[in-house]
């Protein structure tokens, strides 16, 4: 057992200093046992700078399809075949009433999602604002939105319309990146992160994990964003769709998947780390270990191009384990 190994390294978060590269490489050879003792450590990290309250967080897919970019992962990209749906900008009401649904069962943030390289096109951001300022006036929801590889003066635009968080993902290590993206750089999502910051925003910032990267490679992520400063980490485990370049991997271990998030929370002991993708097929009937391994949000309701869990059902998982969420369902 790597007891001492891991007592010092809880220790470093419950600091909030953070454990070293080294040491996050070195969780890569802990046994199913040893990974057992760390996630009572991970816990105690996780009530220690987030107490019992678990975020809920809520999307709507606004744009859905028609992507020019060829993320491996994405059912989105025109240059896959799959199923997934395609439409254009919902308009204002639409997109206001997705957001009072999802504060009624109980989000306390919504986040806007288009397809696309960036929403550069005018009257699209147009629509954009002008449901940002509605939701912030009739819900208290934090609004989010997720709207690819912006430009600086446009999310000044959006920041002054009301929006409190950008969420834009690197996707995978920088060593990784081309075997998932070629149709942009690592460095253009880098910079698209920057923008956000510089507008003032709060910066959601996070990766698809199980996409055929090392766990080495993992970690390289997690240590460019801390590099980053941000706020929130988005956790997707890849739930590969039939039709994209990624269609033949499978599901990621259970143990594997919580190795991750408690690697994420050892290198980020005081970000909000939320699982989002793949959630449900992961974790399935272990859906508290999630929080146990670190992790102190997920995703409620419905992603992009695929059905998630009843929102009741989460509220009553997050409950049952005698943990809070953030806001009670309506």
């Amino acid at each position: 057992m790597r007891r001492e190994l891991t007592d010092r390294m809880i220790n470093s978060g419950l600091a909030g200093r953070g454990v070293t590269r080294e040491q996050a490489l070195e969780l890569e050879f802990f046994s199913h046992e040893e990974l057992d003792y760390l996630f009572k450590g991970t816990s105690r990290l996780r009530n220690r700078f987030k107490g019992n309250d678990v975020k809920i967080c809520s999307i709507v897919n606004a744009k859905s399809g028609k992507c020019q970019e060829d993320c491996g992962f994405c059912a989105q990209s025109s240059q896959f075949k799959t199923e997934s749906p395609e439409y254009e900008l919902l308009n204002v009401d639409q997109i206001v009433t997705a957001a009072k649904e999802a504060e009624a069962f109980g989000s306390n943030e919504f986040s806007i999602v288009v397809s696309g390289t960036a929403l550069d096109n005018r009257n699209e951001l147009d629509r954009v604002i002008e449901a940002i300022k509605r939701i912030k006036k009739e819900t208290s929801l934090e609004v989010c939105c997720s709207l690819g590889l912006m430009s600086l003066a446009n999310m000044k635009e959006l920041k002054a319309a009301g929006l409190d968080r950008c969420h834009h993902n690197l996707e995978t290590a920088a060593s990784h990146f081309k075997n998932i993206v070629t149709t942009h750089t690592y460095d253009d999502e880098v910079q698209a992160v920057h923008n956000a910051k510089e507008a003032g925003l709060q910066v959601c910032v996070g990766g698809v994990f199980g996409m055929g990267e090392s766990f080495a490679q993992r970690v390289e992520l997690a240590f460019d964003i801390r590099d980053l400063n941000t706020q929130s980490f988005p956790i997707n485990f890849l739930k590969s769709i039939e039709g994209t370049a990624l269609e033949h991997l499978g599901l990621m271990d259970l143990y594997e998947a919580l190795r991750t998030i408690a690697m994420l929370r050892l290198v980020l002991p005081t970000i909000d780390l939320f699982v989002c993708g793949g959630r449900e097929e992961v974790f399935n009937n272990n859906q508290e270990q999630l929080f146990a391994a670190g992790a102190n949000g997920i995703l409620g309701g419905n992603y992009l191009t695929t059905k998630g869990e009843d929102p009741k059902r989460d509220i009553e998982m997050i409950e049952n384990l005698g943990l809070h969420p953030v806001y009670q369902p309506a």
